[in-house]
C-alpha cells in the first residue's frame, strides 16, 4: 500500500472485497441528490439535482468539508476519460440522459473535431449517497503528452484521481506518466479498467499490468464500460470511499488558488479558482498576490458543467470567479488572491511549464499585426504555457518567437487562433531550445551571462565564440508489443538515443526507456514510431536537461545570401561533396572531361545570375512543406 505524508497517496479501502467467483453482494444503490435551489429551503427526497434543477443560486453553505470531494481523470489518449465524464454527469443528474451526450465537457472546437481533450474542464456534481448529500468537483483533463502542463496544474485542485486504462489496449506511455504526477502530488489513486465490452478486451491482463507496474493490487480495480455505463456508479461509490475531503479551513481568512482561466470580451477575466482557506462572495474586495491589485467580485458560481452562479463558495470547493480583471496579464495561473486587509501567506502555485518546441510566427498579412497580437494575447491567457518573444524577419516583417510544448500543442494552438480568432497565419520550422557556453570574458561580459539559451536558429553563435554547445534531452518511454522491439530500437539507435532500462509488463508487451536528443523526436519520431509498429506502440517523453553536443548552423543560401528562415540547426556529421564522375568506369578520358567542364560551366552561369527577388508566397509555401 502507498503511504505518503501529507495527504497520502492511501486508497483507502477496497469497494469490491469479494473474491473471485464468489457470489456479488448488492451494493446500496446511490441516488441522485435532490435541487440546491435556494428557493426550496430544504431537500426534496425524490428532486433531481440537474443543472435544469438548479434555479436560484444554489446554497453551498449545504455541503461540508467532510461531504466534498475533487478528483481528476487522467489517461492516456483515448482510453475513454471524456465517456467516463458523461455517464457521470448523466448518473449525477447533472445533464440528461442523451445520446447526443458525446464530449460534453470538451467545449473547443478543435477538440470535437479531433476527438481530444486539449483544455482541462470542470464540473461540480451533487450526488446522493447511503442519506448524504455529497458535492463532487470533477476535472476532466488531457491525454497527450503536450498538454501534461493541463493535468498537473489540475491536480492541484485535486486529493484524488481516476487512473483509467483501456481493457484492449493496457497500459500506454502517457498512463505511466500520469501515475506518477498523481503520485507526486500525493493523491489517492483509483484504477479504472474501462472498455471491457470490447471484443477483445482482456481486463483480467490489465489487472496484472497495474499491479507489476504501479503496484496497486489487482482487486483495487474497478472494471467498466463508459459506452454503455455498466458498473459506473460504482466509481461514484469509489470516489467518496476511496479518495479523502480537503485539508482546508473555513474560519480561516480567504486564500484561493488560481489554476486555470478564460477570457469574456465582455465580462474579462472567468479565473477557475480552488479555495484552500475561508470563503468568498459577490461584493468582497480581493487583492492578487501576484499584482498587488484590488478588485471587487462582481461573481462567483460552479460549473454544472456551464457557469451557474452561487451565493458563495467555501473552502474545498472548486469555482469561478469574475472581479472585473479586464487586462489578460492580470490573471497569472498560479496566483493567490485573499481578502483586502487580510492578507496570507501564497499558495506555492506551479512550475513554470518549459518549452519544448520554438517556431517563429508572423501574420501574413503586416496590417492584421494589431488582431494577432491582441488574439495571442487572448490565447496565451487561456493557455499559459505558451511563451511569446517578439520577432522580426526581412521578408516576413515583424512577428513572435513563440515556445510551445509539442508539435500537437502548436498545431492545436494556430488551430485556435483561426477558429476562435478568425486570424491565419505563417509559423515557420519548428525548433528546439540550444544552450551555448561562452569561451572569452569580454563575450560573457556582452550576454551578461556564461551560458546563453538559444531559441532562433538565426542568432545561433559562431564556434569560435564558443567553449560547448549544449542540446536537450528527454527521457523518452515506449511501451509496445514485443514483436516491434527490434525495429524500434533500431530506429532509436538511428536517432543517436541511448537505452537506459527494458521491462515486459506482461507476457507481450515492452516497456522501453531511452534518452533522446530533443531535436530528434520533436519533428516526425511519433509518426515513424507507429508506422513501424502498426500503431501499436505509444510514447511519452519528459524533459531531462541538456549535453554536450556537436552542433553546427546549417544556412540555406539563395544566390549566395543566407535565408534567416530557412536556417536550422543540426548535429554536425561529416561533410559529403558529390563526385560527377561516379558513373563513369574506365573507358574515354574525354566523357569525364566534358561532365567536369559541364560543371564548371554550371558554376559560372549561377554566379551570372543577379539578385533575386522571392515572392512572399514563395517563403510561406516553402514553411509549409
Amino acid at each position: 500500500m502507498w503511504t505518503l505524508a501529507g495527504r497520502g497517496c492511501r486508497r483507502g479501502r477496497v469497494l469490491l472485497p469479494w473474491g473471485t467467483g464468489a457470489a456479488r453482494p448488492q451494493l446500496p444503490r446511490p441516488r441522485p441528490a435532490p435541487s440546491l435551489g435556494a428557493a426550496a429551503g430544504s431537500w426534496g427526497s425524490d428532486r433531481l439535482c440537474s443543472s435544469a434543477g438548479l434555479k436560484g443560486k444554489p446554497d453551498m453553505s449545504k455541503f461540508p468539508v467532510e461531504d466534498t470531494r475533487n478528483f481528476s481523470i487522467i489517461a492516456h489518449v483515448d482510453h475513454g476519460k471524456s465517456t467516463l465524464a458523461d455517464r457521470l454527469l448523466e448518473l449525477t443528474g447533472t445533464i440528461d440522459k442523451t445520446k447526443n451526450n458525446k464530449q460534453v465537457l470538451d467545449k473547443l472546437q478543435v477538440e470535437r473535431e479531433r476527438g481530444i481533450t486539449v483544455k482541462a474542464q470542470t464540473a461540480s456534481l451533487f450526488y446522493n449517497f447511503e442519506g448524504k448529500h455529497y458535492l463532487l468537483n470533477l476535472i476532466d483533463t488531457p491525454g497527450h503528452v503536450d498538454f501534461s502542463y493541463e493535468v498537473s496544474r489540475s491536480l492541484s485542485a485535486c486529493q484524488g484521481v481516476l487512473l483509467v486504462v483501456d481493457a484492449n489496449e493496457g497500459i500506454q506511455a502517457q498512463t505511466v506518466a500520469n501515475f506518477f504526477l498523481a503520485f507526486e502530488a500525493q493523491l489517492s489513486v483509483i484504477p479504472v479498467i474501462n472498455k471491457i465490452d470490447l471484443k477483445n478486451a482482456d481486463p483480467g491482463r490489465v489487472e496484472k499490468q497495474i499491479e507489476k507496474v504501479f503496484d496497486i493490487p489487482s482487486d483495487e480495480c474497478i472494471k467498466i464500460s463508459a459506452k454503455l455505463g455498466t458498473n459506473v456508479e460504482s466509481v461514484l461509490q469509489a470516489v467518496i470511499e476511496r479518495i479523502p475531503p480537503p485539508k482546508v479551513h473555513r474560519k480561516n481568512p480567504l486564500r484561493a488558488l488560481v489554476f486555470d482561466s478564460t477570457f469574456d470580451q465582455y465580462r474579462g477575466v472567468i479565473a477557475n479558482v480552488a479555495l484552500f482557506d475561508g470563503k468568498v462572495s459577490k461584493g468582497d474586495k480581493i487583492v492578487s498576490a501576484h499584482t498587488q491589485k484590488t478588485y471587487e467580485v462582481n461573481e462567483v458560481g460552479v460549473l454544472n458543467p456551464n457557469e451557474q452562479p452561487t451565493l458563495k463558495l467555501y473552502a474545498g470547493q472548486v469555482g469561478y470567479l469574475i472581479a472585473g480583471m479586464k487586462d489578460v496579464t492580470e490573471a497569472q495561473i498560479g496566483d493567490t488572491l485573499y481578502l483586502q486587509n487580510h492578507p496570507v501567506e501564497p499558495l506555492p502555485g506551479f512550475k513554470s511549464a518549459k518549452p519544448m518546441v520554438f517556431a517563429g510566427m508572423y501574420p501574413i498579412d503586416q496590417s492584421e499585426y494589431n488582431n494577432l497580437k491582441s488574439a495571442i494575447e487572448k490565447l496565451t491567457l487561456n493557455d499559459s504555457s505558451v511563451t511569446v518573444h517578439r520577432d522580426s524577419s526581412l521578408a516576413l516583417g515583424a512577428g513572435w518567437r513563440l515556445g510551445f510544448l509539442g508539435l500537437l500543442h502548436m498545431e492545436v494552438f494556430n488551430q485556435r487562433l483561426e477558429q476562435e480568432y478568425n486570424t491565419s497565419v505563417i509559423l515557420t520550422t519548428p525548433t528546439v531550445p540550444y544552450k551555448a557556453v561562452l569561451s572569452s570574458a569580454k563575450l560573457i561580459k556582452e550576454y551578461r551571462e556564461k551560458e546563453i539559451t538559444i531559441i532562433n536558429p538565426a542568432q545561433f553563435p559562431d564556434k569560435s565564440k564558443v567553449a560547448e554547445y549544449l542540446e536537450p534531452i528527454v527521457l523518452g518511454t515506449i511501451i509496445t508489443p514485443d514483436e516491434y522491439t527490434g525495429k524500434i530500437m533500431a530506429l532509436c539507435q538511428a536517432r543517436r538515443a541511448v537505452q537506459k532500462h527494458l521491462m515486459f509488463i506482461d507476457q507481450n508487451r515492452v516497456m522501453l526507456k531511452y534518452l533522446f536528443p530533443l531535436n530528434e523526436i520533436v519533428v516526425d519520431f511519433y509518426d515513424s514510431l507507429k508506422s513501424l509498429s502498426s500503431g501499436y506502440a505509444s510514447f511519452d517523453y519528459e524533459d531531462a536537461g541538456y549535453q554536450t553536443a556537436e552542433l553546427v548552423k546549417m544556412d540555406i543560401l539563395l544566390n549566395g545570401n543566407i535565408v534567416e528562415e530557412l536556417v536550422t540547426v543540426v548535429h554536425n556529421v561529416k561533410a559529403y561533396r558529390k563526385n560527377v564522375l561516379a558513373k563513369c568506369y574506365g573507358g574515354d578520358i574525354t566523357r569525364k572531361m566534358k561532365l567536369l567542364k559541364r560543371q564548371a560551366e554550371g558554376k559560372k552561369k549561377l554566379r551570372k545570375i543577379g539578385n533575386i527577388e522571392v515572392p512572399k508566397d514563395a517563403f510561406i509555401k516553402v514553411l509549409k512543406t
